[in-house]
């Protein structure tokens, strides 16, 4: 039955669409390639903001030395003052889609149980500002990030600074500000670290050293 209104549904959709395009631009006549109002002139401008929005670019270049198989040393400070709990792992980066992401597989462990973390990265052209999200075996939810890559303040290191928020269950506090930053240190070396702003601006909760294989 479901399935026999969802048919219906659809016929119905397209005889109006049919109905609407023969009403509007005469019966047998193809839709024109610019909207009502539109010039020429504005839709090459309307197409060529398209692809340039599209388009692979020098942001994205700088991901590329995220690809690649790699040893993580995984540390997390649970309290200040404590000694980090360390954990090792591997991470496998890829860029997907024609180099416009690159994603990223973790399988590490964390607080003695295996942790495995997923990410996606990239550069939005239209925003002209970078975006992550991360999922991992440990949560019911999606962290999504924004950010910007500069120099450090010596002009030697990339660092990519990006914001976002995250959630502490057992403190039950919603949405705390959270800075992660990763620090290109050489062609074969980064480190990632995340720190609670809502505690501090320098209070780090969780450092990874990723180096090649």
């Amino acid at each position: 039955m479901k399935m026999r209104l969802l048919v219906l549904a659809l016929v119905a959709s397209v005889t109006v669409l049919s109905l609407s395009n023969t009403a509007i631009f005469g019966e047998g006549e193809k839709t024109p390639g610019a909207p009502a109002g539109m010039s020429p002139e504005d839709m090459a401008a309307a197409m060529e903001a398209c692809a340039a929005a599209q388009k692979v670019g020098e942001p994205h270049e700088r991901l590329k030395h995220f690809v690649g198989e790699w040893n993580t040393v995984t540390k997390v400070w649970m309290m200040p003052g404590m000694d980090p709990m360390t954990s090792t792992g591997t991470s496998k980066v890829t860029s997907v889609l024609d180099g416009r992401f690159i994603q990223e597989e973790l399988k590490s462990s964390m607080m003695g149980q295996p942790y495995n973390g997923i990410g996606l990265q990239g550069y939005n052209t239209i925003h002209n500002v970078y975006e992550a999200t991360w999922a991992s075996s440990v949560d019911n939810h999606i962290y999504t990030m924004r950010g910007t890559a500069q120099p450090d303040k010596d002009g030697k290191f990339t660092v990519f600074n990006f914001y976002g928020e995250m959630d502490e269950p057992m403190m039950n506090m919603i949405g705390r500000m959270i800075n992660y930053r990763t620090t290109i240190l050489s062609k074969d070396k980064h480190r990632f670290e995340i720190f609670d702003l809502a505690a501090g601006p320098d209070y780090k909760v969780i450092e990874i050293e990723y180096t090649r294989k």
